[in-house]
């Protein structure tokens, strides 16, 4: 029908055109109704519209399929109500709901699965190890059988291009089977990942060496190993250690940024690169192919062992002083000549030890050494590779090689089985169960009750759950650990791993007896978690630890490591003989060994070669160095018989013959050509290297059999101390390396934590051949274990089938296709105790399918400060690029995110809730972690300390509420240690109660990185317990399925957004939307809110502060002055004796006393911090407390109670202290009858003592200072403050009268404390300024020398020399007298003068800034003043007047500074003269500071200053007119110079006891005015002796005095003035006769107390 054709072009393809068509009819419709169209009108329009859809979806069967039809159906619906539609239209829309719901109704279509009709294979070739390859073996360290292998690669196998062997996970590419390729696979793949790096950078660096236009460094390759490559590096001496062994200093060039940087910031810089630190893995390469690998060791030589016993025959004690003397002086020898990185400035020196020490080695080095080699062309470097630890990787290479001889691996069956075995395992019981009779009795998790478990029978479950404290699933964990001989435990986060670890053992160890267990064998893969476990351990009561290795930092673990046990095992008599007699024979193959290092490095001296060619050579050393008859019976005669080589070497006639090597010996020395003669001498020290080195390596070889012989015998005391232990502590590298003595231990368990982070090779060396029960521990679907190399990884598809970070843990649980073995029974934890469970459900929904939670982690209190627990803010901000300067460059940051996170750390510890350990920020990069470290310590926080916040806790009567902390409890500290920060890998088995997860990445390409996969992503979410905050771009994130799920989940629940909202726990309905690490100070500036703090401060007045916790209120100072309190309404002694008492209390320490006796009660220093304090409260309370009589009243309740014993006790100790102090001090004081404390109320200085105000007021000379007057009813009151305190009036800081306390804290006499401080702080300041002015003015006085003619004329003639060829254009000395400064700078900057002169100024300046009288105390507190003031709304004025301030050492400098430009200038205008160029000047901006010290010296009463700004104001005129001609006679510039002239004489004439000598000065400028010449200034002698008169005033020779206007001066020796002088400042009468002083001037008192010993 062609209305058919019609509704099918409405559908469209894909009924696009149908569903916007019929959409917006239906908001048409809606438009209809909320128009207010009638029913009727709308009805009318129904009908047609649902009659074509209905049409429309009957012709097309997609429609079903498109359920946006079913919307427009409810849409077209609700346009009119049901009771309003007519019939037909309801029926219609019927018939279509129904039509379009049969689509939603219909199957999914699945994609099928083909069927299986066999798959097409394709099979590569496998180049297989050794000879075995087809090519043949690719290097001299390619070898079949692993036990042939060189740890570490030779040069061969550096140098070699093909590609190693590494064997498949699946074996199909193996030469063995079975355990062998188990173990074969494991070696391979563990040293490709160890040194196959190392190997690619040393390949690197001797291409590099051999070929110059190379880069230096490692290359571009993403997987290259970081190296740190040392260039120019040369060998220069051998060193012997008694301890260390040989040893070899060697240096290099110092990295060039810090070349000529102090030594202090180059050792600053060697310490925070972390380079060469000792056992890092290094190898010297050189050009010629020479490959050497060392270790770096610490350059500390060991000091010389005394003896205990002197010898009693006289001849031998001798012989015996001697020899310590001799010992003695090598040991102080090699401390002064100690390699350091940092002591020079070119060369940087470090201390090796050789890996594998061999004859050739030796030889090789020994002959490049700088001491004795003449010359050689090798270039060579020292290779760095840092993070690569030997002992790291050799000792479990070496267990590996070890067990590929023994092929003793415990079972093997399951773990390398040879043929594919049934689909699922049943794993037998251990063997030592299955004796008969021998069941586990399980008391020790039953509650005591005995309860049986054997492998044979039947076990009651039921009474197990009633008498246990493990939940369900640990109970089955038990259970299969216990009767599986190779048990797997799965733990996820949070799920008790460790507690049901420590229940195993604790059941194991109660059977040991019956089991005949032996030592139970504690894995760890990391020394953390090893302290961590054998932690639980003995807090749980287990006895006879043992810990093996040095690692450790627990101070529980300190008193049980195998070393320090192991030496109080004691030898018998004959082990102890035998033990004695090795070490003399090691002593002797030591002295042996020295003596042969001592030769080697002397290898190519003369002495070295003759001694060699006497032994070796006779011919050759009776030619060289005898007087033998020559040809023609002519006696050679030597008159020089110094450097008799070198003058061999030089004496060769010329010639060009060549003789071959082996023809040489047979010539006469003095008959060979030059290059014969270095040929053969390089062959002497070639040949002598070698023989020594041929010694040395017998020596070496006796050496290391006699240390072999000695290890036995401590082995023998390890093994007697571990026969002892029930519990064997070890990490899976020290286990390695232990091997022989565990070996020995016959232990039957062994149980590894953290099993699925343990390489499998590392687990494989923790089966001892006598180990028949193995537990492994741990969770496969958290952290895999560290590789280096990425080609390696699982997650690499070119690394899939190696998969060396796939642990023996997760190839049990979850084997690998191809592999063709049964996954291993294992049991899992279901019941997490961690995490809240918003935050549990996100790894719940992901990972752990089945994971419950414990009721308990429901009641987690919310996160003080946040709305939400569980947030992720969502934002933009790209990650930084990378870094070359920095050692990770290639690792990534977020300054985004670091601000962010930084912020909101602020914001959580500002909370005052919160210890250290309870908030952590977790990021996955290095390089984010260093940049939030950086950012984290220059941010400091008030926080409480950990212990009061535990005592809070602990003392928390209810739920919510908390105690308010005392003030000592407050502490400042950076929040880089109010908190953790630490990567995601290294914080797996941790957790804290608030998680900051910084993500780091964000970029177009939604690259995650490290967060990619799901372990790390697992670790990071399941680490919080209350609350977790991720701050990431969600965008990137999604890229990964794991995290897309995650965010999912977080937008379900509203926790994800641009916003982060904060919540003030103090007004909960203030919400704060934070977006920028900004809005936290705007919004949240204290960790509240924006309002006001409500509280009090304990002085009464409001806080000032926004919202803040009790914590940062507590740490709150008020600066407000005391308000007059009315009196309480109780007596006035009873109101006295408590306001006496409570000042008392709060400011004596008697109460802290009790305190640190509390804190201290279950430790054994508690009495001695007690008895610590008994000077404090001694000192601190009244004087009855400190009479012989009445000694300690105020401490013996501290120390005398049983609160040192009993820490319970502590408060009643508090309490009676707090009596004593009332009884047996206050009252005494306060209840003398003839005092009304209401009229005479008493006062309380800070060191207790209580005086009455009366009192206080005379002694404080309170009248001296304040104008008093009378109240209304008679009683005297301050009215009014004097003004006639001046400057340095207050000569003596006023003390309490009772113990000479300073009175500072009583606002009362504040104002007499603070005019005695100003002018301390005055005082001290005039001292510093003339201190630093006076070797300034010497300075001068030396750079002026240097210009002058006789001593300078050969500077001058190379600076005329470079001017002449720089100044070729006009030169323009115009602008700012900076500008001219810096012209003449940039043209003399090579001449030492002029630096001098440059640097002189610059220390000017600056002195000049800092003696600015803004800068001095009355300015600043003036300043201070009027801000306070300003902030406050305070009316009134503070007047001053600026004689106070000290203004002679700023008008001193700016002369000086004056002095040094027109020095400058003057001498480079003179150099000048001889160019070609012109030059021209202006000079005003140098003469208007001149006037500007004329203006100021007047003001400041200083004649002979103003003097000298008259004089350089005119010699300036003198350098322009010296130059050019633009100042002719009778200018008006050259009148205004000599009415300065004319000024300056008329002063002189004036003030002539203070200007001597400026006569002679005056007339030489007028001179050089009228002649128009140069004139350089010298100072006159006077001047010379005013500087060192400066100089000896401020030495402390003799007594300070005051002028009368106030200015200090001392007088010499005998300390009273003789003669009188003018004051050097003011000009007023100083000094006097015959001891007594002329009137105005006053002795000084407090100057000669505090400065009179002052040196310059």
């Amino acid at each position: 029908h062609p209305l058919d054709t019609v509704y099918n072009f409405l559908y469209g393809p894909g009924g696009r055109r149908g569903v916007i068509i019929f959409r917006f009819t239906s908001k048409a419709l809606l438009h209809a109704v909320v128009a207010g169209d009638s029913d009727n009108n709308r009805n009318s329009a129904l009908g047609p519209c649902v009659a074509a859809l209905e049409r429309l979806v009957d012709l097309n069967q997609g429609a079903q399929l498109q359920q946006e039809f079913l919307s427009i159906v409810e849409s077209v619906s609700a346009c009119v109500e049901p009771s309003d539609m007519s019939p037909e239209s309801r029926r219609r829309l019927d018939k279509i709901r129904q039509r379009v719901g049969l689509g939603s109704l219909m199957p999914s279509a699945a994609k099928a699965k083909p069927v299986a009709t066999g798959k097409a294979t394709f099979t590569l070739s496998t180049d297989l190890p050794g000879g075995l390859s087809s090519n043949g073996p690719r290097h001299d360290n390619d070898h079949e059988d692993i036990d042939d292998i060189q740890i570490l690669p030779t040069a061969q196998e550096i140098n070699s291009t093909r590609l190693e062997y590494l064997p498949f996970n699946n074996a199909k590419n193996s030469h063995l089977a079975g355990l062998p390729a188990l173990l074969d696979r494991q070696f391979r793949l563990l040293r490709e990942d160890a040194i196959g790096g190392l190997r690619d950078a040393v390949r690197r660096e001797t291409a590099r060496l051999t070929n110059a236009s190379l880069p230096t460094g490692q290359s571009g390759s993403s997987n290259a190993e970081r190296t740190h490559v040392h260039e120019n590096l040369r060998l220069q001496r051998w060193e012997m250690d008694r301890r260390k062994g040989i040893q070899l200093v060697v240096d290099f060039e110092q990295p060039r940024h810090i070349a000529r940087s102090g030594e202090l910031a180059r050792k600053e810089w060697w310490e925070s690169s972390r380079r060469l630190q000792p056992t890092s893995l290094v190898c010297i390469v050189a050009s010629s192919g020479q490959i050497i690998f060392c270790l770096v060791c610490d350059p500390e030589p060991t000091a010389p062992i005394k003896r205990r016993q002197q010898p009693r025959d006289e001849e031998a004690a001798q012989a015996a002083a001697v020899e310590e003397e001799a010992a003695e002086a090598e040991y102080q020898r090699r401390k002064m000549e100690m390699p350091t990185l940092h002591k020079q400035s070119h060369r940087a020196a470090v201390m090796l030890t050789i890996v594998e020490m061999n004859c050739e080695h030796v030889a090789w080095i020994s002959h490049h050494l700088v001491s004795g080699r003449r010359e050689s062309n090798a270039k060579m470097s020292l290779v760095e590779f840092p993070g690569v630890l030997l002992p790291s990787f050799e000792p479990t290479l070496k267990a590996l090689q070890s067990m590929s001889r023994s092929l003793d691996l415990p079972f093997t069956d399951y773990l390398a089985p040879e043929a594919p075995g049934p689909s699922t395992l049943d794993v037998a019981p251990p063997l030592y169960a299955q004796k008969q009779r021998f069941a586990f009795n399980l008391s020790p998790i039953a509650n005591g009750k005995t309860l049986e478990l054997s492998p044979t029978k039947p076990f009651d479950r039921a009474l197990f759950r009633d008498n246990t404290t493990l939940d369900e699933a640990q109970q089955s964990a038990v259970l299969h650990a216990l009767t599986n001989s190779l048990a797997l435990i799965q733990g996820p986060p949070g799920t008790g791993k460790s507690y049901t670890g420590v229940s195993i053992i604790k059941t194991l160890l109660h059977n040991r007896e019956p089991g005949d267990i032996g030592p139970i064998i504690c894995v760890c893969y990391t020394n953390h978690a090893l302290d961590q476990l054998l932690e639980h351990l003995i807090k749980d009561g287990i006895k006879q630890v043992v810990r093996i290795g040095s690692r450790s930092k627990s101070e529980l673990l300190k008193d049980i490591n195998l070393r320090d046990l192991a030496q109080e095992i004691r030898l018998t008599r004959d082990e102890g003989l035998e033990k004695y007699q090795l070490y003399q024979q090691l002593n002797s193959a030591i002295d042996e060994m020295e003596d042969l290092l001592k030769a080697l490095n002397a290898v190519g001296s003369e002495e070295s070669l003759k001694a060699y060619l006497m032994k070796s050579w006779p011919r050759h050393f009776e030619q060289l160095f005898g007087a033998g008859e020559v040809e023609d019976g002519f006696t050679l005669v030597r008159h020089n018989n110094k450097d008799l080589i070198g003058s061999w070497l030089r004496g060769a006639e010329p010639s060009d013959r060549n003789l071959p090597e082996s023809a040489l010996h047979e010539v006469s020395l003095d008959r060979m050509s030059t290059s014969e003669r270095q040929r053969l001498l390089s062959r002497w020290i070639e040949d002598h290297a070698k023989q020594l080195a041929l010694e040395l390596d017998s020596a070496l070889e006796s050496y290391t059999e006699t240390r072999n012989e000695l290890d036995k015998y401590y082995q023998e005391q390890q093994r007697r101390a571990l026969s002892e232990a029930y519990i064997v502590g070890v990490t899976t590298c020290g286990l390695a390396k232990n091997l022989e003595v565990l070996r020995h231990l016959r232990s039957k368990v062994m149980v590894c934590e953290e099993a699925g982070e343990v390489m499998e090779a590392h687990t494989l060396t923790a089966l001892l051949p006598s180990v028949e029960h193995a537990i492994l521990i741990g969770d496969h679907q958290q952290l895999r274990p560290q590789v280096k190399n990425y080609d390696l990884c699982h997650d690499n598809p070119r690394g899939k089938h190696l998969a060396l970070d796939i642990s023996l843990f997760e190839r049990l649980v979850e084997p690998a296709r191809g592999t063709k073995l049964p996954p291993m029974p294992f049991s899992r934890l279901k019941t997490q105790r961690r995490m809240h469970p918003s935050i549990a459900e996100l790894i719940r929904r992901t990972l752990y399918v089945d994971l419950e939670d414990h009721a308990t982690v429901s009641d987690y209190p919310a996160v003080l400060g946040m709305r939400d627990r569980l947030f992720w803010l969502n934002h933009d901000n790209r990650e930084d690029g990378a870094d070359p300067t920095q050692a990770q460059s290639d690792s990534k940051s977020n300054n985004f995110e670091v601000s962010m996170v930084s912020a909101l750390a602020s914001h959580l510890v500002r909370q005052g809730t919160y210890a250290a350990e309870d908030i952590a920020i977790l990021t996955p990069y290095v390089r984010q972690l260093q940049n939030l470290r950086r950012s984290l310590s220059g941010m400091f926080e008030v926080v409480m300390n950990d212990r009061d916040i535990d005592a809070l806790e602990e003392q928390e009567p209810l739920k919510g509420a908390r105690p308010a902390p005392l003030p000592s409890s407050i502490r400042k500290t950076t929040l880089a240690n109010a908190l953790r920060i630490a990567t995601v890998d290294n914080f797996q088995g941790e957790e804290a109660k608030i998680i900051i997860l910084s993500f780091v990445r964000c970029n177009a390409e939604g690259k995650c990185g490290f967060l990619r996969t799901s372990n790390r992503i697992n670790v990071a979410l399941s680490r919080a317990r209350h609350g977790m905050y991720v701050i990431g771009d969600a965008q990137t994130a999604s890229s990964v399925p794991m995290w897309a799920e995650i965010v999912r989940i977080l937008d379900s629940q509203g926790n994800i957004g641009d916003r982060l909202m904060l919540c003030c726990p103090r007004h909960p309905d203030e919400l704060i939307e934070v977006t920028t690490p900004d809005d936290f100070a705007v919004f949240s500036p204290e960790g509240g809110c924006n309002k006001r703090c409500s509280s009090r401060l304990q002085c009464g007045h409001a806080c000032p502060n926004k919202c803040h916790s009790e914590t940062l209120h507590e740490a709150v100072h008020c600066l407000e002055r005391m308000a007059n309190v009315p009196p309480l309404a109780v007596s006035p002694s009873q109101h006295a004796t408590t306001a006496a008492k409570l000042l008392a209390m709060a400011r004596n320490p008697v109460l802290c006393a009790a305190n640190l006796a509390k804190s201290n009660a279950f430790t054994p220093i508690a009495i001695d911090a007690a008895m610590s304090l008994v000077y404090l409260v001694r000192r601190s309370v009244p004087r009855r407390a400190r009479m012989d009589t009445a000694k300690c009243h105020a401490l013996s309740p501290v120390t005398g109670f049983p609160a040192l014993c009993d820490a319970l006790s502590a408060s009643h100790a508090a309490i009676s202290a707090h009596q004593h102090v009332e009884r047996l001090v206050l009252k005494p004081n306060i209840a003398k009858p003839d005092i009304d404390l209401d009229e005479d109320p008493c006062m309380f200085p800070s060191c207790g003592h209580v005086i009455t105000r009366a009192n206080l007021d005379q002694h404080m000379e309170m009248k001296e200072y304040y104008q008093f007057g009378f109240d209304g009813v008679g009683r005297e009151i301050i009215t009014a403050a004097k003004v006639t305190s001046a400057p340095m009036s207050v000569t003596v800081q006023k003390t309490c009268p009772a113990c000479r306390a300073p009175i500072r804290n009583i606002n009362r006499y504040s104002r007499i404390a603070r005019r005695a401080w100003i002018d301390e702080a005055t005082k001290k300041f005039i001292v510093w300024a003339n201190s630093n002015f006076v070797p300034m003015a010497a300075r001068m006085a030396e750079v002026e020398a240097h210009f002058q003619p006789n001593v300078a004329s050969a500077g001058d003639q190379e600076l005329q020399k470079r001017l002449k060829v720089h100044i070729v254009a006009p030169l323009s000395l115009e602008g700012s007298s900076e500008s001219q400064i810096r012209k003449i700078y940039n043209l003399t900057k090579n001449d030492t003068r002029y630096k001098d002169a440059f640097r002189l100024r610059t220390r000017i300046t600056d002195f000049l800034s800092r003696v600015n009288e803004s800068e001095q105390p009355f300015s600043r507190i003036y300043d201070l003043v009027q801000d306070a003031k300003r902030h406050r709304g305070v009316e009134g004025s503070m007047t001053w007047t600026p004689d106070v301030l000290q203004t002679r050492n700023r008008l001193l400098a700016t002369v000086l500074l004056i002095r040094c430009e027109y020095t400058i200038m003057a001498n480079f205008l003179k150099m000048s003269k001889g160019t070609a160029a012109q030059i021209n000047i202006d000079f005003k901006e140098h003469q208007n500071p001149c006037e500007g010290l004329v203006e100021d010296a007047k003001v400041r009463n200083q004649p002979a200053i103003e003097i000298e700004g008259h004089l350089f104001w005119a010699r300036f005129l003198c350098l322009e007119r010296g130059v050019s001609d633009a100042v002719p006679d009778g200018s008006s510039a050259l009148l205004t110079a000599r009415e300065h002239l004319q000024t300056a004489r008329e002063i002189c004439t004036e003030y002539q006891g203070q200007t001597g000598g400026m006569f002679s000065e005056i007339e030489d400028v007028e001179k050089a005015l009228r002649d128009s010449t140069f004139y350089t200034f010298v100072t006159n002698e006077d001047k010379a002796a005013i500087y060192a008169a400066m100089a000896s005033d401020f030495r402390g020779t003799g007594h300070w005095y005051y002028c009368a206007n106030g200015h200090p001066f001392t007088v010499g020796e005998c300390g009273m003035p003789m003669q009188t002088s003018r004051c050097p400042q003011c000009g007023a009468t100083v000094g006097g006769e015959r001891h007594t002083a002329v009137e105005g001037v006053r002795r000084a008192a407090d100057m000669d107390e505090q400065f009179g010993r002052l040196v310059i």
